[in-house]
């Protein structure tokens, strides 16, 4: 029994150090936001107790509706292509190739960038009179593209540079996720005539559902939390068509000064992600059944 009490003793003391970095870096703020977001307050004056107030003007707001839609819109598009994008990576990495190594460096590369570094990049080359893209175009006479500067275009190629940088994250999930999987069941497979289609549809895709789960909630809450790689290649533009929930919540907050206001869609946001990441969870246990 004593012994028992030390080692819960020893794992608080050894756990502590991260457990107060958690407290006051996490979980402190989140319950500021919840006590900012029930007032009024421009940083300038004193807090003024508003209760529900900020979240009912949110829900009135057409800025913040539209902002939520054009959110969606991104995790709509960018969750199954970045997904898809990182398991074909994977299979290129845990192929028998001599250059599986060089690929998995060369799709992971990406990721070690800067938000800044990649949106810079990915804004020069769609840049519509002198971008690299529009200049390939244009030798193949072919008239240049407004990238970012077509509403009807310009969220999809945010995506593009969003799959270019974060796809490489997923395949690290993947490969581990594949490599797994005993070689035994593969060879097994073989032997029985089976091809490689039907390898990676019964046995590696059925195999790994439990990573692409995972994965899958993983990119679902990194697209909703989407902001630099927009606000640096288009600022919301043009017209407003790329504006995303998080540049709303940052302007309110630190260009109109809000604070209450913002803290209250930053919860809205919060409790998207958790109802969708809960949702997807409990449906994938209700399958497994």
């Amino acid at each position: 029994m004593q012994s028992h009490a030390r080692d819960i003793r020893d794992a608080l003391l050894f756990s502590a150090p991260f457990l107060l970095v958690y407290l006051a870096f996490l979980v402190a703020p989140i319950f500021y936001g919840i006590f900012l977001s029930l007032h009024e307050w421009n940083i300038l004056s004193g807090k003024s107790f508003v209760g529900v107030k900020n979240f009912a003007d949110a829900l009135r707001d057409q800025m913040f509706r539209s902002s939520f839609l054009h959110t969606c819109q991104f995790v709509l598009l960018s969750t199954p292509s970045i997904v898809v994008a990182g398991f074909c990576m994977a299979l290129i990495v845990v192929s028998k190739s001599r250059l599986n190594k060089a690929a998995e460096a060369l799709f992971f590369s990406p990721y070690v960038f800067s938000i800044t570094v990649v949106g810079t990049l990915w804004g020069w080359l769609f840049q519509k009179n002198y971008g690299l893209i529009n200049q390939v175009l244009n030798s193949f006479g072919s008239p240049g593209v407004g990238w970012l500067t077509d509403p009807v275009i310009a969220m999809g190629s945010i995506v593009v540079a969003t799959l270019w940088w974060t796809a490489g994250f997923n395949m690290v999930l993947f490969v581990a996720g594949i490599r797994q999987i005993p070689d035994d069941i593969y060879e097994a497979a073989h032997l029985d005539g089976a091809t490689n289609l039907q390898v990676l549809t019964r046995i590696t895709l059925p195999l790994l559902r439990d990573t692409t789960v995972l994965v899958v909630i993983l990119q679902i809450v990194a697209s909703f939390k989407v902001f630099g790689q927009v606000y640096v290649m288009t600022g919301g533009g043009p017209y407003g068509t790329t504006r995303v929930l998080v540049q709303y919540v940052y302007e309110a907050a630190f260009t109109y000064f809000k604070m209450g206001y913002a803290s209250a869609m930053s919860l809205y946001l919060f409790l998207i992600i958790l109802a969708v990441s809960v949702l997807q969870y409990v449906a994938y246990r209700n399958r497994r059944r």
